[in-house]
């Protein structure tokens, strides 16, 4: 058996060094992910259903926060565990993106967020923010409604980093993580075309 050049066998070892450390910082920043939509809804859901919530907000939570209830329950019982458990093999992280269905519910997020900071810019951030200073905090509820957009792109740039460092030898791993990277981009693709399709129906101008 040809032993490996020492050359070869370091850039080998720093490697997968970069390779492990980016699924740590995908595993450590998905706990953080959980926390903060766990903390909207420990926090800010209870607010609607105070006695004094302005008129306008009254049967507005699902306008305000989008199904984040539900993405908060698929990450909390489901992501989070798939990502820990490819802690030690990291280039098996695409199955945890491509076996769930559930990454579909970012699109419908990204297309009631316009309504969402509508309704928060007209009458809800006066009022959650007295929530917010509360609890003192220095990230308002409109930082906090805007997390599930960003980390889906953190998905992407952190898949985009796996591939960049996944060998060419390893064809499997490396179709794979092409794969659950492009799901992600239609993701964020697929809310942005709901949003245009809504700009659309709401102009009164035709279209010939």
């Amino acid at each position: 058996m040809t032993e490996l050049p020492y050359s070869r066998c370091v850039a080998a070892v720093l490697r997968f060094s970069k390779i492990q450390h980016i699924m740590d910082e995908m595993i450590s920043t998905e706990r953080e992910y959980v926390r903060s939509l766990s903390y909207i809804i420990q926090h800010y859901f209870p607010e609607m259903e105070r006695l004094d919530l302005p008129q306008d907000l009254r049967g507005k939570r699902s306008i305000i926060f989008g199904n984040l209830e539900k993405l908060c329950d698929f990450h909390s019982q489901y992501f989070l565990t798939d990502l820990e458990s490819c802690a030690h093999s990291p280039l098996s992280i695409s199955i945890c993106f491509l076996k769930h269905e559930q990454f579909g519910m970012y699109a419908l997020y990204s297309k009631n967020k316009p309504r969402s900071d509508a309704l928060l810019t007209s009458h809800g951030n006066s009022f959650f923010k007295n929530k917010q200073l509360e609890l003192g905090d220095k990230m308002d509820l409109a930082s906090y409604l805007l997390k599930p957009i960003q980390r889906m792109s953190k998905y992407a740039l952190l898949l985009k980093d796996l591939i960049k460092e996944c060998g060419q030898s390893q064809e499997q791993e490396l179709a794979d993580l092409r794969t659950a990277q492009e799901m992600v981009r239609f993701q964020l693709r697929h809310g942005n075309d709901l949003l245009a399709m809504d700009a659309i129906r709401g102009c009164d101008v035709r279209l010939i």
